[in-house]
C-alpha cells in the first residue's frame, strides 16, 4: 500500500493540465500522470460545492485547470481527494453506490509501468 500512495503523491506539485470528458468518466491530467475518474465527482472552490450532476459543474471543474495539487487524501471507502494550492478540491467517491463498473479510478503514474486501479476495497496494482 505504501507504494500506492507513494504513486498518488507523484502528482503534489503538479499542475492540473487538462480535463477531458468522456462518454461516462473523466479524464485529469496532470503534467506526467492521468488520472480516469470512473464515478461521481465532487467540486470545492469559489464558495461552492458542486456534484457532477449539477448544470455549473463543468464550468467550476474546468476553472481547476492550471492549478498546482498540494496534496492527495485517499480515505477508504469514500474518496480520493485532490486538494491544490487555494484550498479548492476535486474529490472522487469511492462509495460502491456510485460505481458505474468494477473500478472507482485508475491512476497511471509518472512512468509507463505505474498504474494503480482503485475500489472501495483499494483494488490492485498492475
Amino acid at each position: 500500500m505504501e507504494r500506492r500512495l507513494e504513486l498518488f503523491e507523484s502528482i503534489v506539485g503538479e499542475k492540473l493540465s487538462a480535463i477531458t470528458f468522456v462518454l461516462d468518466y473523466w479524464q485529469l491530467q496532470f503534467d506526467g500522470p492521468t488520472i480516469n475518474a470512473l464515478t461521481r465527482l465532487k467540486v470545492s472552490a469559489n464558495g461552492l460545492d458542486l456534484s457532477d450532476e449539477h448544470g455549473q459543474f463543468r464550468n467550476l471543474i474546468c476553472g481547476q485547470i492550471g492549478k498546482v495539487v498540494a496534496g492527495v487524501a485517499l480515505v477508504q471507502p469514500e474518496s480520493f481527494t485532490i486538494t491544490f494550492m487555494d484550498h479548492s478540491s476535486i474529490k472522487i467517491s469511492l462509495r460502491w453506490q456510485d460505481y458505474r463498473g468494477p473500478e472507482a479510478m485508475v491512476f497511471h503514474g509518472p512512468n509507463q509501468s505505474s498504474l494503480v486501479v482503485v475500489r472501495a476495497d483499494f483494488g490492485s496494482t498492475s
